[in-house]
């Protein structure tokens, strides 16, 4: 099957011997990997007990989650996990808001924050976060006219 594994991934995730599938982590389902090809952002699983596309078709739309105590650690980087519920400062240290989800747009990663104001989303692309410090905050640089971001 054909998995999305996000962009700047570095692909350690691949070493694991076992992925979770299901809609959320919680009911997701443990399945034996056999094999993971390619790189970039998509990458093909081949799992135990799924030996055809009509078997890969059922698992679409669902989320593969892989354990977090099996993946390297490396103190100079970080997975988007780690990022999730850290605050949000823009680059005189006014607080924005929470970061609370990440996803893909197709272009690049997109940050959902939720501040006293609502929920807005920040692109995130050059320029854009400056600093991510994962015993405190993420710090941006705010694109001019940002939709849903009270001034």
């Amino acid at each position: 099957m054909r998995v999305l594994e996000g962009s700047g991934s570095s692909g350690a995730w691949r070493q694991v011997k076992s992925v979770h599938i299901g809609k959320t982590a919680s009911d997701a389902k443990v399945f034996t990997v056999r094999d993971i090809r390619g790189n970039g952002k998509f990458v093909i699983l081949s799992i135990k007990g799924v030996d055809d596309r009509n078997d890969a078709e059922t698992f679409r739309g669902l989320g593969v989650f892989v354990a977090r105590n099996v993946l390297p650690k490396d103190d100079d980087s970080y997975y988007a996990v780690d990022l999730i519920g850290l605050d949000v400062k823009d680059t005189s240290g006014r607080l924005l808001g929470k970061l609370v989800e990440i996803f893909e747009n197709g272009a690049h990663e997109v940050y959902v924050v939720k501040g006293v104001g609502g929920e807005f989303l920040l692109p995130v692309i050059p320029g854009v976060v400056l600093d991510v410090d994962l015993d405190d905050s993420v710090v941006v640089d705010l694109p001019e006219g940002l939709p849903g971001l009270d001034g």
